[in-house]
């Protein structure tokens, strides 16, 4: 009987042994694929369990949700690094075909023998030129308040109808002076709703600044209640924006102008989207035969 039960002691010691070997076995090849991980391509970024084994599978699997996830912030993190280099090409850009404009214009006021009709005419463009560089880093430091979170919003209710008439009339005299035929379908029985009245002011003086750079000769605005949610439609004709252009309008420094003649950052329509949803809201655009749609949702 004894030898039986020593032969069992001896077997099962064995095997006991071939598991520990095995187990070592796994953690090291484990650890080897864990120290080559650094060198692997993000979308290589996975261990592969050597021999089974219940518990070796449970950590494995562990270890391949933790860089799943280090793989979706390297991406994320290569895609944020690669958009803020094309910011700052853009942003560069920008600033330099303003600034070379403004030391030639500020040249050409030093020589005594410019007439002084030409002179207040160097002087009016060079104000222009400081009013779009402003506008540009204003927008980049909005833009970078929102995604830090220190752009409180103060929600109250507000009648649509009422808010977006006034900025409407405060563009009166630039669209008359655009030749931009406006045509308004406000309804004034639209409900009020939770939004922050100046960050609505910025939307609406974005859009109008957006058609009186890129319209053509109609404007159409309408506000209405669909479905229980309030909607705000402008659509207007243009010639300046193209099909594959919209999916890319609300990036931040994206223009339909190829040639970037105007000195305009795409940076409206970002500063829009960012602020119709950080209040609850949707944005979308499109362009149909011309017609240039912008879409905003507000509501349940």
């Amino acid at each position: 009987m004894y030898p039986v039960i020593s032969i069992i002691a001896v077997l099962a010691a064995v095997l006991l042994l071939m598991a520990y070997l095995l187990q070592r076995h796994s953690i090291i090849k484990v650890k080897e694929q864990l120290s080559d991980t650094d060198s692997l391509p993000v979308q290589h970024l996975h261990i592969k369990l050597p021999l089974p084994g219940r518990e070796m599978e449970g950590l494995v699997v562990g270890i391949n949700g933790q860089l799943e996830e280090r793989r979706k912030e390297q991406v994320l993190h290569e895609a944020r690094e690669h958009a803020i280099k094309e910011e700052i090409t853009n942003l560069s850009h920008d600033l330099r075909t303003p600034l070379t404009s403004l030391q030639g214009y500020a040249s050409l006021l030093k020589d005594p023998a410019v007439p002084a009709a030409e002179r207040q005419e160097y002087l009016d463009i060079i104000l222009h030129k400081l009013g779009v560089m402003n506008n540009i880093v204003e927008s980049f430091y909005e833009l970078s308040s929102m995604d830090s979170g220190d752009y409180p919003l103060n929600r109250q209710p507000i009648y649509l109808y009422s808010l977006l008439s006034e900025v409407i009339l405060a563009f009166h005299s630039d669209l008359v002076q655009k030749n931009i035929e406006v045509t308004l379908h406000l309804e004034e029985t639209v409900k009020a709703i939770l939004l922050d009245e100046k960050a609505m002011i910025r939307i609406f003086s974005n859009m109008l600044q957006n058609v009186l750079r890129y319209g053509k000769s109609r404007l159409a605005i309408s506000l209405f209640t669909e479905d229980g949610r309030v909607k705000i439609v402008f659509m207007n004709d243009t010639d300046q924006i193209r099909g594959q252009d919209v999916p890319r309008l609300f990036e931040r420094t994206y223009t339909s102008d190829p040639s970037r003649s105007n000195g305009q950052l795409g940076l409206g329509l970002s500063i829009v989207k960012q602020l119709v949803e950080k209040q609850g809201g949707s944005l979308e655009a499109g362009l149909i035969d011309g017609e240039f749609r912008l879409v905003f949702v507000f509501g349940e």
